[in-house]
């Protein structure tokens, strides 16, 4: 057997009639033969069924598809319809609910409709849990652990289901639940790194994002959400200790008032760089630094195999927080990104911009100012003010996320920084 795949049936709970209901169904090949012929929402009268299935004598079907309404597999109706005059009764049949589930583990899933496939699995998960949690308290199962088992699997299943390959950008942040109370209550997935990612991916960058999840159904929602936007989740790690960081934002004016929690024992971040992660790094064509621990993102840089677009855009806390360690990153000559907040914090800490960055080792720095658009400089050149479009804003929120994955989209596309900027 070259590929074994897991079903999913419905037995009897009896153990005799277990037996007896396999026994029957498995007796005789004809049995599976008049199953297959039917579609999920089609019914099938006994004259049709014969004709198709002539290789057999009448009777040896009539006898399997009595076998298959024990079974319950089928159900049977008499039809009345007129022929010359005269009312003539057929007997019909079409699939149970659980006779649909029979029908299909006998079929190529290629054989199948798309949309039909869509429900069939999402119809029999849900009939599985019911199932399942139906008989939870009676072995003392607990039901909150089950469900965090349940996502936990589920997570990691997805994330297996990825094989990497060459990406164009690989986003290093974090994920987030964001919280909006006004003008009326709403949430949505964030992170600023996940946002970078999806931003990118819809812009048609093949995008990898390199992140920790939490381990239920939380973090479950927020990865797949990741999915549908078409970020590549195979470098993220499911975290069992890990509390979703939930950001409330409560005003949307410029700037916007964000308040952010998450355990500073366990940020929701990577901690270290797996060989996976350097890899993909070392194949893209750009990476993205946003929210993480300078040590993990001194190490990358480090072992980069070649020269790429590196673009740094430091967390405010990691700023206020752990300047030094910051600093060290600009060694590597990364193209830095910061706003006029994280300015006014830099110049309170004695530093200033552009100059002592640039005795850092970083060569090219973009200031973004709100609507006041950017300021770009580059070492041994003038500063160059770059002007936002005048358009009326309703959120504010992750638009430097929305910068950033377009600056990077159209440098990529071989624009130069000053266009690229324009653009972005």
């Amino acid at each position: 057997m070259k590929e074994l795949h897991p079903y999913v049936v419905m037995l009897p709970t009896s153990p005799y009639e277990k037996l007896k209901f396999i026994l029957t169904l498995f007796s005789s090949s004809i049995v599976l033969e008049v199953l297959n012929l039917f579609e999920w929402d089609t019914e099938l009268c006994q004259k049709e069924i014969i004709i198709k299935l002539s290789h057999h004598s009448n009777k040896t079907v009539i006898n399997a598809i009595k076998k298959l309404i024990a079974l319950g597999l089928l159900s049977e109706r008499v039809r009345i319809e007129e022929r010359r005059k005269r009312k003539v009764k057929m007997k019909c049949y079409s699939l149970t609910d659980i006779g649909k589930w029979y029908n299909v583990l006998f079929k190529s899933i290629s054989e199948l409709d798309p949309n039909l496939v869509n429900k069939i699995i999402t119809d029999l998960a849900t009939i599985f849990m019911s199932k399942v949690l139906s008989y939870a308290s009676a072995f003392s199962i607990s039901l909150s652990e089950f469900l965090k088992r349940i996502a936990s699997g589920s997570l990691k299943g997805i994330i297996r289901s990825y094989k990497t390959g060459v990406l164009d950008l690989v986003v290093l942040g974090s994920i987030a639940l964001d919280v909006y109370s006004k003008p009326r209550a709403r949430i949505y997935a964030g992170g600023s790194g996940a946002n970078v990612a999806v931003a990118a991916s819809k812009l048609g960058l093949k995008t990898g994002f390199v992140s920790k999840v939490s381990a239920d159904f939380i973090g479950l929602s927020l990865l797949t959400n990741l999915v549908d936007e078409g970020v590549h989740v195979g470098l993220v790690e499911v975290d069992e200790a890990l509390e979703t960081p939930v950001c409330a934002i409560h005003e949307l004016g410029e700037p916007p008032r964000i308040s952010c929690s998450y355990s500073p024992d366990n940020p929701p971040v990577v901690q270290e760089i797996t060989q996976e992660a350097l890899n993909a790094c070392n194949n893209a064509k750009a990476i993205y630094l946003g929210e993480g621990i300078c040590r993990v993102f001194d190490e990358l840089l480090r072992k980069l195999s070649n020269k790429k677009l590196v673009v740094y855009r430091p967390h405010k806390e990691a700023l206020e927080h752990y300047l030094d360690e910051c600093l060290t990153l600009l060694r590597y000559s990364p193209m830095l990104i910061i706003n006029s907040d994280k300015e006014k914090i830099l110049s309170k800490k004695g530093l200033n911009v552009p100059e002592d960055l640039f005795r850092e080792g970083v060569e090219q720095i973009i200031v973004t100012k709100g609507p006041q658009g950017a300021v770009l400089y580059i070492k041994g050149e003038r500063a160059v003010e770059i002007p936002a479009p005048k358009v009326k804003t309703r959120d504010v929120v992750g638009a430097g996320d929305a910068f950033s994955a377009s600056l990077i989209y159209y440098l990529l596309r071989g624009y130069t920084l000053k266009e690229a900027v324009k653009n972005a």
